[in-house]
């Protein structure tokens, strides 16, 4: 393995060592045995935890706003409480220990203003997104209720987290009603 694949290698056992053993254990060793290479191979690529971290969070960041992107493209004819629910499923259905190391990143941007900027960037994605299925179902502040759903939806998440739900069928389930009548709310004005 060479090159680029060797790196996302790095950065995805960095992703899954956050999900599974917090931002404490994300050191240039644990990452190197998590992802099977040699310690020089992490250091090679990235100087820093901080640049780790940093990678890291880009590439979730960016795996996440293209699955975000696909589901809402092949959303077709769904209501938005069903493509947002899709969403979520999709997010779970990738694995709990990525959704997990997300959040972690997240919050750690609250300490750390280099991580900011790809936070608000995901987020800026996740409203664009749902801000045009909230205008096609008709919403009469589509931008507004993009925030209040995007909310609502790491909300959501995070409860799902909590709880230790795995199954991405029965929280989809779950989930569904939830959303119609939120997104139902919204979009009655």
């Amino acid at each position: 393995m060479r090159g680029e694949a060797r790196r996302e290698l790095i950065l995805d056992a960095a992703i899954d060592v956050l999900g599974e053993e917090g931002l404490a254990a994300l050191t240039h060793r644990r990452v190197a045995a998590q992802a099977g290479l040699p310690l020089a191979a992490t250091t090679y690529w990235f100087a820093s935890k901080e640049e780790l971290l940093l990678h890291a969070y880009r590439r979730a960041a960016d795996r996440d706003m293209d699955r975000v992107r696909r589901v809402a493209a092949d959303a077709g004819d769904k209501d938005v409480a069903d493509a947002l629910t899709d969403v979520l499923g999709a997010e779970l259905a990738d694995g709990r220990t990525a959704i997990v190391a997300c959040f972690t990143m997240w919050v750690e941007a609250a300490r750390r203003p280099e991580l900011r900027e790809i936070g608000a960037e995901w987020t800026a994605a996740y409203e664009r997104v749902i801000e045009d299925l909230l205008r096609a179902a008709g919403s009469p502040e589509p931008a507004l209720d993009a925030r209040v759903l995007t909310a609502t939806l790491d909300g959501l998440m995070l409860g799902i987290l909590a709880e230790g739900a795995a199954d991405p069928s029965a929280v989809r389930e779950q989930l569904r009603p939830q959303l119609r009548r939120l997104v139902s709310a919204l979009t009655a004005g």
